[in-house]
């Protein structure tokens, strides 16, 4: 079993903020990418209109994803000015301290079974 924990969140981009929101995307990539080390892979995408964004994140174990939800927590009142979260999908077994913190963001999980990466 891998204690490797990937979520996809979709972000609802409110009217007029696309251009903010992009810039949130940015700086927070920035953040991450200085200050977690233990983050496997952390991506945004948009759809085709702007109206939707989605971030992916791999996580090397719930601890990864606690420092994360720790290090993000001051600036997602900020991100959220700007969108609504309308789906937070969790592909793993995260910890139930993990999953305490995820509850709030509504998330949905999908344990691990089978598979592999190279």
């Amino acid at each position: 079993m891998s204690d490797e924990i990937q979520y996809t969140v979709e972000w609802a981009i409110k009217p007029g903020s696309l251009a903010a929101f992009k810039e949130m995307a940015e700086s927070i990539t920035k953040m991450v990418e200085e200050n977690e080390p233990q983050m496997k892979g952390y991506q945004w995408y948009f759809n085709a209109d702007g109206t939707k964004g989605y971030t992916l994140e791999w996580h090397t174990s719930s601890d990864s994803l606690l420092a994360h939800l720790q290090n993000v927590g001051d600036v997602l009142p900020n991100l959220m000015a700007h969108c609504d979260l309308s789906r937070f999908d969790v592909f793993g077994n995260p910890s139930q301290e993990a999953k305490n913190a995820l509850n709030t963001l509504g998330a949905k999980y999908f344990n691990y079974y089978a598979g592999f990466t190279r």
